[in-house]
């Protein structure tokens, strides 16, 4: 889900082309207004150089297999506009390679053979058909997946009733022209949060998109949707399930975090924690796959507030696009390692009271292991 409020806080330089409103990378706008020369541009390079990559080739570019690529098509095909003198085969893999790569829409423009303007268009235009498939494929676990998931973490670590971890990530914007103050994170970059909640598959399984960078996790997470979920909805998991958080998290009956380390904690307690940090770190190489397929995620370079969390969402979609349906995790040499990802960072430890009925659910937890 995308956090609806963000727009509150940037100020939106838009640019208008020929009446069409563009959002990405200021100094990509085309400039063949200011000249008269014809640009040089590679004119056959989805027609004649891409199919002519080999199956790794093409994954390397555009992170998924062909198969994958023309299913993405279908999917996205009747949310795209009807008119336009570009193929749409040819607007999903410029749009792909955008996200992929950091490079700027006239080096890509170049390289398809698309002006910067028309660049722009096409990209905001797949981004919108691609969260037209949110619910397709980030969807809440059922209860009977929500047991496999389980099932499968409890058979690994020991721990049982797993269904999900939790944590936040920092996708790095420039700095906003208004109130960049919310936005500066502890790495002193400028920044939006992407709350996610994975599998043990590295499937995303929820969402939360586009809190101020400066927000600490649990202010983040009780304003998310998942949160009224998780303790107004009690059919949302059984009592015996829960999600794993970190210390930045509350200790709720179906959300689990670790022992505060006083210096007193019993052998019990340290290796509850361990066990836990063990499976946690799930989301983490969730959050670096992502970043490591979709790189534009880095950094990104947007003027439209209301656009960026729409470009984060579309990245999401996609990562679990390509692992349910190329169902390889590893492909393009991505092994989920966050590498310079900018996670996000806890001075402190959550203190809240908590009901007594969530401390004695993680004893018993703990006595298990």
């Amino acid at each position: 889900m995308i956090e609806p409020n963000i727009v509150d806080f940037l100020f939106n330089d838009d640019v208008n082309l020929n009446g069409v409103v563009y959002i990405l990378d200021d100094n990509a706008v085309d400039d063949e207004a200011n000249h008269h020369a014809q640009p040089v541009r590679n004119e056959n390079y989805v027609e004649v150089t891409v199919p002519q990559y080999t199956v790794s080739e093409f994954k390397n570019h555009f992170r998924m297999s062909r198969m994958a690529v023309e299913q993405l098509i279908g999917l996205v095909s009747n949310h795209l506009p009807d008119k336009h003198s570009v193929p749409i085969e040819k607007q999903v893999l410029f749009s792909i390679w955008l996200l992929a790569k950091q490079e700027s829409f006239l080096a890509v423009g170049d390289r398809f053979n698309l002006s910067s303007g028309s660049g722009h268009y096409i990209f905001m235009n797949f981004i919108s058909a691609v969260g037209h498939l949110t619910h397709q494929f980030i969807e809440w676990p059922n209860a009977r997946t929500c047991n496999e998931i389980a099932s499968r973490i409890e058979t690994k670590y020991g721990i049982p009733g797993v269904v999900g971890a939790i944590d936040g990530t920092h996708i790095q914007i420039k700095q906003p022209t208004h109130n960049p103050v919310d936005f500066f994170n502890r790495k002193d970059v400028h920044s939006v949060v992407l709350q996610g909640i994975c599998n043990d598959k590295l499937i995303f399984t929820d969402v939360y998109i586009g809190m101020p960078g400066r927000l600490h996790d649990a202010r983040i997470f009780r304003n998310s949707p998942i949160y009224n979920r998780l303790v107004n909805n009690p059919a949302l998991l059984t009592p015996q399930q829960h999600l794993l958080g970190d210390a930045a998290y509350p200790l709720l009956d179906n959300l689990l975090k670790p022992y505060r380390d006083n210096g007193h904690l019993t052998e019990v307690q340290i290796r509850f924690n361990e066990v836990m940090s063990s499976i946690r770190s799930m989301i983490e190489r969730c959050f670096g796959l992502l970043k490591g397929k979709w790189r534009r995620l880095k950094y990104l370079d947007m003027s439209l507030a209301d656009k960026l969390p729409q470009v984060i969402l579309a990245a999401c979609i996609l990562h679990n696009f390509i692992l349910i349906i190329d169902n390889d995790a590893d492909n393009q040499n991505d092994n989920g390692h966050n590498g310079d990802d900018i996670g996000i960072q806890h001075a402190e430890f959550y203190e809240e009271d908590v009901g007594r009925n969530a401390e004695i659910k993680r004893d018993y937890i703990a006595s298990l292991l």
